[in-house]
C-alpha cells in the first residue's frame, strides 16, 4: 500500500572548490538540518547541479548524506537521467544504502511522446527497489502531461510527484484528482508555497527549504493549524530575497543567499 509523503523537504545544494565536490561542506549542511522540522532532504536534485556530477559523486553524495541525515528525516535521491538503464543504477545504489524514495524527471534532450513517457516511468517503477515520486520541471524538461500523471498515479511503486511548473491551475487539478488517493502532490516553488499548501499539496521540496528550514517549516505548520496570516506574513518575508536569488544566474543566486545565511563556503564548479 502506498504511503504519503508529507511535510517540507530540503534541496540540498553541492559545494565546489574548484572542479571537486567539497564533502566535507556538504555534510556540514546536512548538519545543519538536523534538529529542524523539515521531513527530509532532497539529493542530486536541480539545484544541486546534478548536471554538472559523475556517477560516482552524485553516489558519493547520496552516501555523504545517509552518513549524516537525521534518523527522523527521509532521504529522497533525486535520479534524472535520459535514460532507463542509468536511472535505474542510481536507484539501485539509493536502496543499497538506505535511501527512502527516489525523484525521477523525464527523459530529456531528445522530445518524447506522451505514451513514450508513460512507458518509460513504469518500467521504471516495476523495477525500482525503493518508491518513484515523479518530477515534473517543464524549464528544464518536457512537461508531464496531467493525463499520464493521472494514468501513473494508479502504479503501486509510484507514490506522488513534485511540481515545479509554477501553474496552480495545473496542481488543483493534480490535488483534486489525487484527493481520495494516497498520491502525494508536492510543489517545488517556493514562490508560492501559501497557495500550494492551502489548495492542499502535501508538502514541499524547495531550495529555500534548506536556507531557511525555519521560516518554510513555518507556512507549512501554519497553515496545517489554519494560521493563515502567520502564513502569508511569513511568505511575504522570503519574497525579497527570491527575487534577488532569481536575479542571478540558477543556481548561483541560491548558492550566495546560502553562504550569506548560514556562513558556510559553497564556491561555483569551474566550468
Amino acid at each position: 500500500m502506498k504511503k504519503r509523503i508529507n511535510g517540507v523537504f530540503s534541496v540540498l545544494m553541492t559545494p565546489f572548490d574548484g572542479n571537486r565536490v567539497d564533502y566535507d561542506v556538504f555534510a556540514k549542511q546536512v548538519q545543519r538540518l538536523s534538529g529542524t522540522d523539515v521531513a527530509g532532504y532532497v539529493v542530486n536534485g536541480s539545484t544541486a547541479e546534478f548536471v554538472h556530477l559523475t556517477k560516482e559523486e552524485k553516489k558519493k553524495l547520496v552516501e555523504t548524506v545517509t552518513l549524516n541525515r537525521d534518523p527522523d528525516k527521509l532521504v529522497v535521491v533525486s535520479a534524472c537521467e535520459p535514460n532507463i538503464a542509468d536511472t535505474y543504477d542510481i536507484c539501485a545504489h539509493a536502496a543499497a544504502v538506505n535511501a527512502d524514495a527516489m525523484l525521477v524527471c523525464p527523459p530529456y534532450y531528445f522530445k518524447h511522446t506522451t505514451e513514450e513517457i508513460k512507458q518509460y516511468y513504469t518500467e521504471l517503477a516495476d523495477i525500482s527497489p525503493l518508491p518513484v515520486i515523479l518530477y515534473n520541471i517543464p524549464f528544464f524538461t518536457q512537461e508531464l502531461e496531467l493525463g499520464v500523471i493521472y494514468e501513473l498515479m494508479n502504479h503501486k511503486n509510484i507514490i506522488g510527484i513534485k511540481d515545479s511548473s509554477g501553474n496552480m491551475k495545473r496542481i488543483m487539478h493534480l490535488i483534486d484528482k489525487a484527493k481520495d488517493t494516497d498520491f502525494s502532490v508536492m510543489t517545488g516553488t517556493d514562490d508560492m508555497l501559501l497557495p500550494a499548501y492551502v489548495g492542499g499539496c502535501t508538502g514541499s521540496m524547495t531550495a529555500l527549504a534548506t536556507i531557511y528550514p525555519e521560516k518554510i517549516t513555518a507556512i507549512y505548520k501554519s497553515v496545517k493549524v489554519g494560521d493563515i496570516e502567520k502564513a502569508r506574513v511569513v511568505q511575504h518575508s522570503i519574497m525579497e530575497d527570491l527575487r534577488t536569488a532569481d536575479s542571478q544566474s540558477f543556481p548561483e543566486g541560491y548558492k550566495r543567499l546560502m553562504e550569506e545565511v548560514s556562513r558556510i563556503k559553497f564556491g561555483d564548479k569551474e566550468v
